[in-house]
């Protein structure tokens, strides 16, 4: 017979409203939810009845416990009146209280159950053996039908073989399923409502703590719900995240996620460099721990628990309990806009895809397909295909539908001026670059113009402040490498120099230093370089007395600096 936590509970519907008092154990692995299930039990079943709840965690003596009994009893069903006909009057709450049982007639506690829960977290100061009289006190003299909540195998005290054949009657192993487990909580779930349960089951989670955790975890992001939805992968890798982290959390609350993570790479960098050139690879070292947790983790495509920007903001709501919303929505808002752009280039590969091999496909129906997925798309090609792809493009487009060149070209410039401000604001154009920019500017004769323009402008800006000229300098000197530096710098006028030089000291400073640096020794430089010699040379003519002097003690450094 299979033995499901319905059974038990029609069972122990069945010997509660009986009008005998039994004992009975409820045995269980811990967090299992033995508590929650008979919290659950008494509140939907037995509301009506008296009831009473003791949790031995931190009681320290059987008198506590007498207390706390009498009092959640008083409470009910006019227990009060009764109290007080039998003591006099008395503050309820604030006396200092040492009722006895012996106050109570034996029908007061006819069919009361008591429940007693937390045997395994019972304080050295309460011995066992008192707690199970006063229960055995409960069964037999008072006739209340007493529940024990308990994991036997985490009690290893004689004194409960003793008593149990005396105060046991009915002994259930409270052995759920995931599915059991997870149904007694599953109503708190707000959103991403598929997941858990598959997740749980998957790794053999049934610890009723755990999935209360990972259900407030999911409740917390339930924001997000809406705006994923319609989008599976995303979905998934959000909530996927949200099940692992919450988890891992819930099992080890001290856990360092980042630690963790390098832990499982095996492409680690700080282990690469312990490493001595030619020896074999040295096995990492096992963390038993670790490697307990990173199996619920889905390692995916790159093979170990990569923290992606998803992963942090989840960390990070681990540890501070609140859910960085701005940065979550950014970071789906970049997946939405790649899955999208993902799905526009599938469209432009299947409709040349066809054109090429599908003899029904006509090449009137294909140009009239290509432009409209390019003209639809205008405001974001750019991120979508790249220059050179839409080049190609536009030239089917003019190949296969001659009637109609002058739209498409149109068409095309506007779109391109879009890819050259992009290159064009770039600092520095690898040679693949730089030939993309060609073949734009051999598109038409227009785009060339718009280049120069474009070009002028940009440069203009890049050497219109002091701060931007220093830039100009320094970087090529930290970097140890340059780009257009040379060519701007070459366009700053003498004037402009001087100005910047009676304007701010940094300027003349960092002009030695530029001076000074092999860098500038290189003929791209050049320019610039006597540029800046003139303007010294200038002032320490030119200037006032104080000037002078300042500037001819400049040359004098130069020329042993140069010279040495």
């Amino acid at each position: 017979m299979i033995i499901t936590t319905n059974t038990i509970q029609d069972r122990l519907i069945e010997l509660l409203n009986s009008t005998q008092s039994f004992g009975i154990a409820l045995n269980g692995k811990w967090g299992v939810g033995k508590t929650f299930f008979w919290n659950q039990l008494i509140e939907e079943k037995f509301s009506t009845k008296k009831t009473a709840y003791i949790s031995l965690f931190g009681v320290e003596t059987i008198q506590q416990i007498k207390n706390d009994l009498l009092l959640q009893i008083y409470t009910q069903n006019g227990f009060v009146k009764k109290i007080k006909d039998k003591v006099g009057s008395f503050k309820l709450y604030g006396m200092d209280i040492s009722l006895a049982l012996s106050w109570f007639e034996k029908k007061d506690f006819d069919n009361v159950i008591v429940c007693f829960d937390d045997f395994e977290r019972i304080s050295d100061k309460l011995k066992l053996k008192d707690v199970l009289g006063l229960i055995s006190e409960l069964k037999e003299q008072k006739k209340c039908t007493v529940v024990l909540i308990l994991n036997k195998k985490e009690l290893k005290d004689e004194d409960l073989s003793k008593y149990k054949d005396k105060i046991v009657d009915y002994d259930f192993n409270y052995e759920p399923t995931v599915v059991e487990s997870f149904s007694l909580i599953k109503d708190n779930l707000k959103s991403f409502k598929q997941y858990p349960l598959e997740y749980f089951q998957r790794h053999e989670i049934n610890n009723i703590r755990i999935m209360k955790r990972v259900i407030n975890a999911l409740n917390d992001y339930v924001y997000f719900e809406n705006l994923v939805k319609d989008y599976k992968n995303i979905e998934e890798e959000l909530v996927e995240n949200i099940l692992e982290i919450s988890t891992i959390n819930a099992l080890e609350l001290s856990v360092d996620f980042e630690t963790l993570s390098k832990y499982s790479n095996p492409y680690d960098l700080d282990e690469f460099s312990k490493q001595k050139y030619g020896e074999p690879k040295q096995e990492k070292q096992k963390n038993e721990n670790y490697e307990k947790l990173l199996k619920y983790i889905n390692k995916k495509n790159v093979g170990y628990f990569y923290i992606s920007d998803i992963t942090f903001n989840i960390i990070d709501y681990i540890k501070n309990s609140i859910v960085d919303k701005d940065s979550l929505q950014n970071s789906i808002n970049e997946r939405i806009k790649k899955e999208k752009y993902s799905s526009i280039q599938e469209q432009i590969r299947k409709c040349t895809h066809k054109a090429r091999y599908d003899l029904n496909y006509s090449y009137n129906q294909y140009t009239k397909d290509l432009f409209n997925i390019l003209e639809s798309n205008q405001n974001n090609i750019t991120e979508i295909i790249n220059a050179d792809n839409f080049l190609f493009y536009i030239q089917q487009l003019e190949e296969f539908d001659s009637e109609n060149i002058e739209k498409y070209k149109a068409f095309a410039i506007d779109i391109l001026k879009k890819y050259l401000c992009i290159e064009l604001e770039k600092d520095r154009h690898p040679s693949w670059i730089k030939q993309t920019i060609h073949n734009i500017k051999s598109f038409d004769i227009v785009l060339d113009d718009y280049f120069n323009s474009f070009q002028t402008s940009t440069k203009n800006e890049k050497i219109s402040s002091l701060e931007s000229v220093q830039n100009l300098m320094l970087n090529p000197i930290k970097n140890s490498s340059w780009g257009e530096e040379p060519d701007l710098l070459a366009q700053v006028e003498e004037d402009d120099i001087e100005q910047y030089f009676y304007q701010d000291m940094s300027f003349i400073y960092d002009s030695l230093t530029f001076l000074t640096d092999s860098t500038s020794k290189y003929g791209d430089f050049q320019i610039f370089r006597n540029k800046i010699l003139n303007v010294i040379k200038k002032i320490s003519q030119n200037g006032n007395k104080d000037q002078q002097i300042k500037m001819k003690k400049v040359l004098e450094y130069l020329k042993e600096e140069l010279n040495g």
